[in-house]
């Protein structure tokens, strides 16, 4: 079952934009990886998937994909981001003896007792910024925001350990004259609280810079419910869903009584939602155990003769919910013009709704206003659909010494990666890298 508060209420609406985020010295990326979605200078790659900025003389990818072998590291950097904006919305209510939950690349003596680096650069408001820290498990070792209005790089704090360099504009003179900072907390988080304009920005970029796991959906059930609360979102979820062919009719969520929750509802939860809703005071708030889908029956001469309900959770396949729960999110950040970052897009999905889904990205039509879509996959064939241009494809393989590195097809000579290429025949047979090299495993069952 899936409970959830619904409360109507306006969304904040921004458009952001990712251009790089860079790691070091984090699990399994010991030396500096850069994911850069800056487009390259080379004008015959397809110009459809790309977003300019003439404010910055930039131009800007709308998506791009992530391949490696199993363990190779495709995980490991979406959940970097993770970390890194989940450090920034939470460091400022940690406790002065917590751990920073950073782990350090072990493998190597020099990396395993030094800090981990993180660094993003972004545009927020038609402005650019540039945002990291190091840390380790005790501390913030150091921590910057450099803001970019037009061409010039202005710097708005710099942070060695406990020293700080602050612009005149940053307003958190009070937190650093009376040591208000911890060793294990963000300035920039800790300037939120203050209410400071520029870091309360900051922090709304990071709330909806959306970083999810396409093995575990089921905590999008609730975003999802809220949408199909609105009629133009309800229209749109609809056509996507006939457009996937599961043979839905109608969704509609499952509104539960207050006064009659199930019976084997902890009283502690239960008494939660009752004051949860009293605090709220709103005639609109609801609380649903999920959703309802609807499918035609019919007699044997495959005449049409009712309508028969499901339960989403109950009945209805893991790919079935998992589109399902995705599309909000999807339709969500195309219409406020988001970044969206998922670990395994292609699980549990046929490859034609995934091949949608990124030109949906991709096309000016569907994406006027510039969202951005970044996934990892094992899905080689959507190498030779024709979806991305060679500086959209990223591959992520190990060393010799289990450190692994992130590379561009564009890095490439063109010389040697073409537009033309078959690009998924040229991966497989390992031109690129990035792919398991497999032993003989006839020598293992003597066969």
């Amino acid at each position: 079952m899936y409970l959830c508060i619904s409360i109507r209420q306006s969304l904040y609406k921004q458009h952001i934009m990712l251009l790089q985020f860079t790691v070091k010295n984090y699990k399994v990326f010991g030396d500096e990886v850069k994911l850069n979605m800056i487009a390259s200078a080379d004008d015959t790659l397809d110009s459809e998937n790309i977003i300019t900025l003439p404010k910055f003389n930039l131009r800007v990818l709308k998506s791009a994909v992530v391949y490696g072998a199993n363990a190779s590291g495709k995980t490991k950097l979406v959940e970097a981001m993770a970390f890194m904006k989940h450090f920034i919305l939470t460091s400022a209510e940690t406790q002065s003896s917590r751990k920073i939950d950073t782990i350090p690349f072990r493998l190597n003596t020099a990396t395993e007792n030094a800090p981990s680096f993180f660094e993003i650069v972004f545009i927020l408001e038609n402005e650019m910024y540039r945002y990291g820290f190091e840390a380790t498990a005790e501390k913030v070792v150091s921590e910057w925001l450099f803001h970019r209005p037009k061409t010039k790089e202005i710097s708005v704090f710099f942070r060695q350990e406990q020293v700080f360099d602050i612009h005149k504009s940053f307003k958190v003179k009070d937190l650093i004259d009376k040591n208000r900072i911890k060793t294990n907390t963000l300035l920039l988080s800790k300037a939120d609280t203050e209410n400071d304009e520029l870091a309360k920005k900051m922090i709304k970029y990071f709330t909806v810079f959306n970083i999810i796991s396409g093995l575990e959906f089921d905590n999008l059930m609730g975003f999802m419910i809220q949408d199909l609360k609105e009629f133009d979102k309800k229209s749109q979820i609809m056509d996507l869903l006939k457009f996937a062919d599961i043979g839905i009719e109608d969704v509609v969520p499952n509104v539960l009584n207050i006064d009659n929750l199930p019976q084997d509802l902890p009283k502690s939860i239960r008494d939660s939602l009752k004051k949860t809703l009293e605090d709220t005071n709103n005639e609109t708030s609801e609380i649903y155990s999920g959703v309802n889908t609807f499918h035609s029956k019919y007699d044997e001469h495959h005449n049409f003769v009712a309508t028969v309900q499901f339960s989403m959770q109950e009945d209805e396949s893991a790919g079935t919910q998992k589109y399902f729960t995705f599309l909000g999110l999807i339709l969500n950040t195309l219409a406020h013009g988001k970044t969206l970052v998922i670990d395994e897009l292609d699980a549990k999905l046929h490859p034609n709704l995934v091949h949608k889904i990124i030109e949906i990205f991709n096309s000016k039509s569907s994406n006027p206003n510039n969202a951005q879509l970044i996934f990892n996959t094992h899905d080689t064939n959507l190498l030779s659909c024709g979806l991305f241009r060679r500086d959209q494809i990223w591959f992520i393989e190990k060393n010799r010494y289990g450190s692994a590195h992130l590379y561009s097809l564009a890095s490439f000579k063109t010389n040697k990666v073409r537009k033309g290429d078959n690009f998924e025949k040229n991966y497989i047979e390992g031109r690129y890298g990035a792919i398991p090299y497999l032993g003989n495993f006839d020598t293992l069952f003597n066969l």
